[in-house]
């Protein structure tokens, strides 16, 4: 019997200019290549270009359409010239079985127009922190339009997380919508032996962008610590311009509690988890948050305020903190320090592997199989 046939569309995906852009569709489109056909289709509008150009990769073991197209003047002609890109990539095809659209905004009527093209189920898979309550409020008449045209053309709706199905179930109050959360390679993890070293190491890991990341709560908490004469180190890794931060931390007089890396491709990362005894994530909000999942993988503990995954954490996984409250955060660390070795690397693990690429792939299957016959 073939392969049933899959296509992914995305309103974010990783392109030459930005390289880390929706890099969780790429893992999707790798999980799911084990057991069906993927096609991953990406338009891009570029500023430099005045005709269409279309390049076809097989790359990590799927099929990958990338068409550039020109970027349009104005509303009407960006939507055109998006319209002519899908279409070309479409002349690459024959048929679909099932449709995947990761991330709504900006790119559902996409998703749509190749759900009449190829007339075959349509799946959202939302991971977009847009619909929490102040900012569904900001939405732009636009945003609103593509959310009610399209939206009766899902057959149904998933979320990474049940903190994000929470915030999205009133904009799609007719759709059941079931929770598949992003993977983790757990194989690419080992247990941590960092619990014996007199300095406690924390880690985090993020874009450290202030309206999301809170990155200043972090070194603010750290100043206290400081004061505290703690015997603490934090690793800052980040793929963004940091030196902003790294200026305040020098001036700060934090240089010998905090360094910056990156930025560093995914498997060098996983050094950091293992050498550090808990995980800091200290954001606004997360829709998922892999790297919580990936600390777990190898033993490591976490403090984090409710967001994500760790929306609500068992103490036995970590340390709960509240949003925007440096002094909450340095109250976690302090514990953490004193009781660093109070944690069971295999029970942390154990959570770990409800993330695991078999875990994952066998929740899509069940998933698939309800749309494909």
């Amino acid at each position: 019997m073939a392969k049933p046939e899959i296509l992914i569309l995305s309103s974010w995906y990783p392109t030459k200019d930005q390289p880390f852009l929706g890099n969780f569709v790429v893992r999707n489109a790798q999980l799911l290549q084990q057991r069906y056909n993927v096609t991953v289709i990406n338009t891009i509008p570029s500023a430099t270009t005045s005709t269409l150009t279309v390049q076809e990769n097989k790359t990590n073991g799927y099929r990958e359409i990338l068409v550039t197209h020109p970027r349009g003047k104005n509303a009407y002609s960006k939507k055109r010239w998006q319209k002519k890109a899908l279409k070309r990539a479409f002349l690459k095809t024959n048929h679909f079985d099932l449709i995947l659209g990761h991330v709504l905004l900006p790119k559902a009527l996409q998703f749509v127009i190749a759900k009449k093209h190829f007339d075959c189920p349509l799946i959202l898979v939302e991971h977009g922190s847009y619909y929490r309550e102040e900012k569904l409020s900001n939405w732009s008449r636009l945003q609103k339009y593509i959310l009610q045209y399209s939206r009766k053309y899902f057959d149904e709706v998933i979320a990474v997380s049940d903190y994000l199905k929470k915030d999205i179930q009133s904009s799609f109050p007719s759709h059941h919508i079931r929770v598949i959360g992003n993977h983790i390679d757990t194989n690419a993890f080992d247990l941590n032996d960092s619990n014996a070293k007199e300095t406690t190491e924390f880690l985090h890991i993020s874009t450290l962008d202030p309206a999301t990341k809170n990155p200043q709560g972090i070194i603010d908490a750290c100043s206290i610590l400081d004061k505290k004469d703690e015997k603490f180190h934090l690793t800052i890794i980040c793929d963004e311009d940091y030196s902003e931060w790294q200026a305040e931390v020098h001036d700060k007089g934090l240089n010998k509690h905090i360094s910056f890396k990156g930025p560093l491709s995914w498997h060098d990362l996983v050094p950091y988890y293992q050498k550090a005894n808990a995980f800091i994530l200290n954001s606004i909000y997360e829709s998922f948050s892999i790297v919580v999942a990936e600390s777990w993988a190898t033993g490591t503990p976490v403090i984090s305020t409710s967001v994500g995954i760790a929306s609500e954490i068992d103490p036995a996984y970590g340390i709960q903190i509240e949003k925007n409250n440096p002094e909450s955060l340095a109250d976690a660390m302090h514990t953490m320090i004193l009781k660093k070795n109070n944690y069971s690397p295999k029970q942390l693990r154990d959570r770990a592997m409800l993330f695991s690429e078999e875990f994952i792939l066998n929740l899509w299957t069940k998933t698939i199989e309800t749309h494909v016959k």
